[in-house]
């Protein structure tokens, strides 16, 4: 079926319709007849799983807290492959445009069913005057962006730098708890690979980190660390559902790899994953789970202290000592070069690409030693008191550049400066980028505008 506004009309538009609340609150029914009532419409989520988090809604009788998930058409729950990603598995609701005549019912990867509302029934207004008040930017100002009119640059930023170094120090405390639990050393490589993760594998690579510890790997040479981490992993070729291009090259390599990999299965036998935990979809080949795998491989066979034994922190400290150059040497550990196989391949058997320098990125290298190295660095140096230490990383934190933008500091800049320019002139460096998220994840996602920094009266 298709409907009159349909070519223009993205996600993106639907979701602006929900979170500004453009329709008749007080009239909304589900698809089966329910009546709904939205308590809370959520937040917008910027990582993997539904668009909306933390919504409150009451569909009949019944209040849920959850998650809301948005598409243009009915349909597209299926065709996006919800309904089998558990990821999803906390959506209370299913918010559309349009319904495309498609019988088919909204059911989560854990079976249960959730309600739809279609949303063209309940428009506060037409399409056209809609989309000119959303994409015409004519929409009321945010509660930031009213507060922030009354400020001085330099005051948001120095409430950034506050809402920085708060971020910060908690995630010295969270990283300094699980120092006492697990060691250093298995600490920093469980917070790499979480990193290496990003967004949509980040659960994954920490499930993989604790289901082959360090110490299983330390020592060994790159292969045989991604053979172990591969088929723990359960993404070798031969624990694949799916056919694997086959070519000279891939059968050498697959053939070495399974080969490493078999002394080891029986070890690792309760332990393995599935290929179904793995998002490829929609994900970046760089950030393809194997060939950060591949890139993990290499820093772990490098990792030596000074005496030539193997410490994965060790391999890390010598950096601080480097004066203006410590985040430059950082990221260079960060930054294994590419070999063999991984020079050209994003997966087992796919199609060659331009040869890459490294296997993991400068951006995502920057973004670790910000989010791991440091904070680990920092929890380790507080341990064993040692003060000199403790600057060096704080001095570290306070002049690093600012990293690449992602959803979340892109959101909130959008909400708090009128212009680019104002933007670049206060968000310009990686502490006040922590400090975006900071305030987004303490006070947007609770709708804590009150008590917020940039907003609150509490400033």
């Amino acid at each position: 079926m298709r409907v009159y506004g349909e070519s223009f009309i993205g996600e993106k538009f639907v979701s602006h319709i929900w979170d500004g609340g453009h329709f008749a609150k007080d009239a909304l029914r589900a698809k089966d007849g329910r009546k709904i009532e939205v308590i809370s419409r959520g937040q917008w989520n910027y990582d993997s799983g539904a668009d909306f988090r933390n919504a409150e809604i009451k569909v009949g009788d019944q209040v849920q807290k959850g998650d809301v998930e948005i598409h243009v058409r009915y349909s597209h729950w299926r065709v996006h492959h919800h309904d089998v990603n558990p990821r999803y598995n906390s959506t209370i609701l299913h918010v559309v445009m349009w319904d495309d005549g498609i019988k088919l019912l909204t059911r989560k990867q854990n079976g249960e069913l959730i309600p739809t509302l279609i949303l063209c029934d309940y428009l506060d207004s037409s399409i056209g005057k809609l989309w000119k008040t959303i994409e015409g930017g004519e929409e009321e100002p945010s509660p930031c962006r009213t507060k922030a009119e009354t400020m001085t640059l330099q005051s948001i930023g120095k409430v950034l730098d506050r809402a920085g170094m708060d971020r910060f120090a908690r995630k010295t405390k969270v990283f300094g708890d699980r120092l006492q639990e697990i060691g250093e050393d298995q600490l920093l490589y469980e917070g790499i690979m979480e990193a290496l993760g990003y967004s949509k594998n980040k659960k994954p690579f920490l499930e993989l980190a604790r289901k082959v510890p360090l110490e299983n790997l330390m020592g060994q040479p790159p292969k045989k660390i991604q053979a172990i981490l591969f088929g723990v992993a359960g993404l070798l070729p031969s624990q694949s559902y799916g056919q694997v291009t086959s070519d000279e090259e891939t059968e050498e390599y697959v053939s070495k790899i399974e080969a490493l990999w078999k002394p080891s299965s029986s070890q690792f036998k309760s332990q393995r994953m599935s290929e179904e935990q793995w998002e490829f979809f929609r994900t970046r080949p760089e950030n393809f789970p194997t060939r950060r795998i591949s890139g993990i491989s290499y820093i772990i066979s490098n990792s030596k202290n000074g005496n030539g034994s193997e410490s994965l922190l060790s391999m890390f400290l010598p950096s601080f000592e480097e004066g203006d150059k410590v985040s430059r040497s950082l990221r260079k550990i960060l930054m294994p070069r590419a070999s063999g196989y991984w020079t050209n391949h994003y997966t087992f058997g796919g199609r060659d690409h331009r040869e890459k320098t490294f296997l993991i990125g400068h951006s995502r290298a920057a973004d670790i030693v910000i989010n791991v190295i440091l904070p680990v660095v920092s929890a380790y140096a507080r341990r064993l008191r040692n003060e000199e230490l403790q600057q060096a990383v704080t001095a570290v934190y306070t002049k690093h550049a600012r990293l690449q933008d992602n959803k979340i500091t892109r959101y909130l800049a959008g909400q708090i400066f009128s212009n680019r320019e104002e933007c670049s002139s206060v968000v310009n460096s990686a502490m006040r980028q922590q400090g975006l998220i900071h305030i987004y994840r303490s006070f947007c996602t609770a709708g804590d505008c009150r008590n917020c920094p940039l907003t609150g009266t509490n400033m």
